[in-house]
């Protein structure tokens, strides 16, 4: 495998390899016969006895009646992604690669943007868990098997194609999702605590840093029960051949029967209810789902897990999987983390929404005394109005180290959460929306300072991600002064800064007053195929500079391919307080402002109103900056 392949494995791996000393076995299978690596044709119809007679099997503790004993509590956290990542056309890694993708896995988790274990005092905290409790921080998840992906069949490791009944509720959710919940009723299951995320059958392998990715089964010969580690909910499979319920009865967990084949338990469940299965959330199982499952013991801490999926109205054709669970040896029984019988956080969720909705009206109120004053002051003010959409893009600067600069035209503008932004697209941070003037021209970075700049003035280069044309990362607030510094000796008739937040949000809107900078975001099937013309974002890496399209005023990658420090400090109230005309951020703080998504935010977080807060110290892979200059 290429190191290019491979490192695009290791981006979908999100985790790390194992509790304790215990210790882990790959599970290697012969591949199947191919005769076309591109496009799988030839390759033999799979066969799950097949399969699974080529998985070593060691000494397996049987039950008194001589049955493989399934019993125990199992983990589903490891690092074979669902599917084959685009681009890998082999079905397995090697060991030597595996091991690699183990200890990339964990080094990963280790560099998350996470709390640190202990909060200073005084520090504002804003994860609801610090570091220590990430799974894969502390301990290395298993690639139980050198599978690159969970999916068998079809051969390429990809799930069919939805079907358009199944894309049309995707659409659907993706439209609930961006509205605020009518009511307790409307709020999603697991907040209520009626299904966990990770709610079988069938049961998926999670990447590490996910939740509820552990099992117990209990076996005795009339019945096994699968019993899931969210809200305890269990799946009953009967052994006794009793008959199923009619097809007008649909069950959550759906109706079980299981017989034994050899070693292996096979299950087959029928009479599921729509949307019965948390892992596809996003557009749900219908009643049609017909699942068979196997449960194979492989040795003390092995579990081969299998299954084979088919909803003729979710998927195209039907689809199969298969991986290793491992064995909690040091765990006795499952321990529900976050519901139980009184489930105060839905009582919370209320309250908070309350609370919400009081300071949104207090801050509506504020919001329309501001705009009022601005338009009492507005024609008083000297600053010309520059009407959306009817700017050019500006001309064009450069200097002796080939850094282009755009022009930015005066005017004024709606800083914060865009009008008609969903509520997922703003936070407090954002609010209230509020009137700013800019009052002067000014010169700013066509695109973030390339790491080819950075080298030839600091003469290192920083980043994580090498090459010429892409941004310089991994720089802290304190090392980008030093830049500007040693630019500003340069005496090239030129002051080089940090542009305030109020200007890069202006310059970032380019005139228009949506939350994306003129750009529409496609519907929730290709926000994740990175579908946006203007901003890099969703993909493995930082890109070379100006090569998505150029917002209306000619600046580049403003939205997403590193995120941008700002000059200001940051402060909440200081934000809607500040004054309406080339506001500079308070005097003094702890913290500065960043501004700006990056290559791996999801859509929704290269909004132009979006704003982070990080120390002066904080360096990242995808954090960097742009300049502006005035002249002397």
């Amino acid at each position: 495998m290429s190191a290019r392949k491979f490192a695009v494995l290791l981006a979908f791996i999100a985790g790390a390899s194992l509790w304790g000393l215990l210790s882990f076995r790959l599970y290697a299978q012969t591949p199947r016969p191919e005769a076309n690596k591109e496009t799988g044709a030839g390759k033999q119809a799979y066969d799950w006895k097949t399969s699974f007679a080529k998985v070593p099997v060691g000494k397996v503790p049987r039950t008194p009646d001589g049955k493989p004993d399934l019993q125990g509590i199992w983990s589903f956290s490891i690092l074979t992604p669902l599917e084959r990542p685009g681009g890998i056309l082999k079905e397995q890694l090697t060991a030597e690669d595996a091991e690699a993708a183990e200890d990339k896995a964990q080094e990963r988790q280790k560099n998350l943007r996470t709390e640190p274990t202990n909060t200073p005092p005084g520090q504002k905290t804003t994860d609801a868990y610090n570091t220590f409790w990430r799974d894969g921080y502390w301990y290395k998840a298993p690639m139980t098997t050198l599978h690159t992906s969970q999916v068998v069949d079809p051969p390429d490791g990809r799930l069919p194609p939805l079907t358009a009944f199944a894309r049309e509720r995707l659409q659907d959710f993706d439209t609930k999702l961006n509205r605020a919940a009518t009511g307790p009723e409307d709020r999603p299951t697991t907040s209520r605590c009626l299904r966990g995320l990770t709610s079988g059958p069938p049961f998926l392998g999670q990447l590490p840093g996910s939740q509820e990715t552990t099992l117990q089964i209990v076996e005795n010969p009339g019945v096994v029960v699968v019993r899931g580690e969210g809200l305890h909910d269990a799946q009953l499979v009967y052994l006794d051949s009793r008959p199923r319920p009619p097809d007008t009865v649909h069950l959550d967990k759906g109706s079980s029967r299981g017989h034994w084949e050899g070693d292996t338990l096979v299950v087959e469940s029928t009479n599921f209810a729509d949307d019965s299965n948390g892992f596809f959330a996003t557009y749900g199982t219908t009643n049609k789902m017909h699942l068979i499952e196997r449960w194979k013991r492989l040795d003390d801490t092995h579990l081969l897990y299998g299954f084979t999926l088919d909803d003729p109205e979710t998927w195209m054709k039907p689809w199969s999987a298969e991986y290793v669970m491992w064995r909690l040896t040091d765990q006795e029984q499952l321990v529900e983390y976050a519901c139980h019988e009184g489930n105060v956080g839905i009582e919370f969720t209320l309250s908070a929404a309350r609370a919400k909705e009081k300071r949104e009206a207090d801050a509506k109120e504020k919001e329309g005394r501001a705009i009022a004053a601005a338009e009492t002051n507005r024609s008083e003010n000297a600053a010309p109005v520059v009407p959306a959409g009817a700017i050019s893009p500006g001309a064009i600067s450069s200097n002796a180290l080939g850094m282009q600069f755009v022009m930015i035209p005066p005017g004024h503008f709606q800083m914060g959460c865009s009008e008609g932004a969903k509520p997922v697209e703003c936070t407090d941070d954002e609010r209230p929306r509020h009137e700013v003037q800019i009052t002067k021209t000014f010169e700013l970075g066509k695109t973030e300072v390339t790491e080819k700049v950075w080298q030839s003035v600091m003469g290192a280069n920083p980043s994580a991600y090498k090459g010429d044309d892409l941004p310089v990362e991994n720089v802290t607030f304190e090392q980008v002064q030093d830049f500007i510094g040693k630019l500003n000796a340069r005496n090239d008739g030129y002051l080089y800064r940090l542009p305030t937040e109020a200007e890069w949000e202006y310059a970032a809107r380019a005139g228009t007053p949506d939350p994306y900078s003129g750009a529409v975001l496609r519907d929730a099937l290709a926000r994740f195929a990175q579908a946006d013309e203007l901003a890099w974002y969703n993909v493995d890496q930082t890109h070379p500079v100006a090569t998505k399209k150029a917002n209306g005023w000619g600046a580049y990658d403003m939205r997403g391919n590193v995120a941008e420090w700002v000059q200001d400090y940051y402060e909440p109230t200081y934000y809607s307080d500040s004054p309406a005309a080339d506001p500079k951020g308070p005097p003094s703080g702890e913290a500065r402002v960043v501004r700006g998504g990056s290559f791996h935010s999801y859509p929704w977080l290269t909004r132009v109103s979006l704003r982070s807060v990080f120390p002066e110290t904080y360096e990242y892979y995808d954090l960097g900056f742009r300049v502006v200059r005035e002249k002397q």
